[in-house]
């Protein structure tokens, strides 16, 4: 009888799970919409049992699809990453969690006498502290709700609260703890975190951290009844959704494999370097360094905030269709910085604001949907750019690596081959392929190999017209960011004026 990989992912928007085999195919998906979230302006907050109800309800509807085909080998969990999850002295949930879209502490991290505390929290942890990190939401508790802080025994991040609910164990590991409370380089807590920020009896509340093939729990009793998954299964603590996702599309996994962009909602762009000293300095202030599940290694996060919701701003703004007509090459720029927070990564600004450029009388909206789309392959050449060199072919995925056209543009623009995986659902089978690699002794790049199997498409950097013209632009677009940064500041100013102008509803 075949062994089976179970997988949870609790995410922002849904909730799925899987199971494997262990060679790498995927039997049995099930996914829900995350019913769990509130939103009430600023506080975006999340229902902790119900989080785990349905986290429960999912795996065990995916449990069921693979009844009698297999013996369960294990179950790893990961989710959406930063926001606090308490719970009180018994474990318990002390209130609903605050979730990382909450932007309650977005005054603390713009608080000038926080200033120097928080660019030395960066320095150590390789990420400066934003309203959606669970040092500054809990520093907003110690303020403004001083007896939700006082009564919380442990800050947990959701897979951490998920996974306490599966084994009754309090654990973490190192991707996701060290942005918020350790050092970097060492990969270790660090106390002087919460005495720079202020936060009182911190050492207690924070569950101990573990690499992933060291947070092996068994399942216990009620997880199981709950589940259908047998009580004792081995339950790992995987990393980050970002790192498991570039991991199921190879980045850290395969060795001809060194970076990714990933497409989405927002656009990250990721790289693996093998060792500390590999890892630039010269990073955007909105960059992530997380340890990497291959020992030793290391992932450089770009988390851009901008990625294919420009296509629906540009629709409801201006009326261009979001899904395109191909391409449609022109002299319009566009900077598609239109996200409220401004933009992290491939420069980190707040009052980052997208822009039109070179439009006249017979711009035609096919060509500003190009020009959006070239905008997302540019904003990835800068952030790998800045990254450095790396050998091998660049992954992509997320919603665009179905766009034919998009793939022949992001080649051009990089200049060299880039490789589209073929693995559906590239987060789960990323935490699928650690937890297979751990349970079965062997090494990431081993099972990799065989999971992977050449599956996929190359695409060749094309050497024609269309490329020289992509690389001019390219230069133009990263010039012209360049110019607009000073100005961006006086535009939110002048927002706020021109609010205060504009007739009351």
């Amino acid at each position: 009888m075949q062994e089976l990989i179970f997988c949870l992912d609790s995410g922002t928007t849904s909730v799925k799970a899987a199971a494997f085999s262990m060679d790498g195919r995927l039997l049995a998906i099930s996914e829900q919409p995350n019913q769990a979230l509130r939103r009430n302006g600023q506080r975006v907050e999340q229902d902790m049992e119900l989080t785990r109800s349905q986290a429960w309800a999912t795996l065990a509807a995916c449990a069921e699809q693979v009844a009698g085909r297999g013996r369960p080998l294990g179950l790893i969990v990961t989710g959406q990453g930063e926001g606090l999850w308490p719970i009180d002295s018994s474990g318990q949930p002390l209130r609903a969690a605050t979730t990382w879209l909450d932007g309650r502490a977005s005054g603390l991290v713009a608080d000038p006498q926080l200033r120097d505390a928080l660019a030395s929290v960066a320095a150590l942890t390789s990420s400066r502290p934003t309203a959606a990190s669970p040092a500054m939401q809990l520093l907003w508790f110690q303020r403004n709700e001083p007896e939700t802080y006082q009564r919380m025994g442990h800050a947990l991040r959701a897979k951490e609260w998920l996974f306490h609910g599966l084994t009754r164990e309090l654990v973490s590991e190192p991707s996701t703890s060290m942005l918020a409370w350790g050092n970097w380089r060492t990969q270790t807590l660090d106390a002087s975190i919460p005495q720079l920020l202020g936060l009182r009896d911190m050492s207690t509340r924070l569950p101990d951290v573990f690499r992933t093939p060291e947070t092996s729990r068994p399942l216990c009793q009620e997880a199981a009844s709950a589940t259908g998954l047998p009580v004792g299964l081995p339950v790992l603590m995987g990393p980050s959704d970002v790192q498991a996702t570039a991991l199921g599309l190879g980045v850290g996994a395969l060795d001809t494999v060194k970076r990714a962009s990933i497409f989405g909602t927002s656009a990250v762009h990721v790289g693996h370097f093998d060792a500390a000293q590999q890892v630039p300095d010269d990073r955007p202030a909105g960059a992530m360094l997380q340890a990497s599940v291959r020992e030793g290694g290391y992932f450089c996060v770009f988390p851009g905030l901008n990625g294919t919701t420009i296509f629906q701003h540009l629709q409801d703004v201006a009326g261009i269709p979001k899904d395109g007509s191909g391409p449609a090459p022109s002299a319009v720029l566009l900077h598609p910085f239109f996200e409220s927070g401004g933009e992290r990564a491939p420069i980190t600004d707040l009052n980052a604001k997208g822009a039109l450029l070179g439009v006249n009388a017979q711009t035609t909206h096919a060509e500003i949907a190009w020009a959006a789309r070239e905008s997302l392959a540019f904003n990835a050449r800068m952030c790998h750019d800045t990254m450095g060199a790396f050998g091998g072919v660049l992954a992509f995925g997320g919603g665009l690596a179905n766009d034919g056209d998009f793939g022949h543009l992001l080649g051009s623009v990089m200049g060299h081959d880039i490789w589209r995986p073929a693995s559906a659902h590239a987060g789960l089978f990323g935490i699928a392929l650690i937890a297979a690699s751990t349970l079965s002794g062997q090494p990431i790049g081993v099972t990799a190999q065989r999971w992977f199997a050449d599956a996929g498409q190359q695409i060749a950097a094309p050497s024609d017209p269309f490329a020289e013209y992509v690389q001019r632009k390219y230069g133009l677009y990263r010039d012209t960011v360049a110019l607009m940064s000073p100005v961006w500041k006086e535009m939110q100013q002048l927002q706020a004026l021109a609010a205060q102008l504009s007739p009351k509803a």
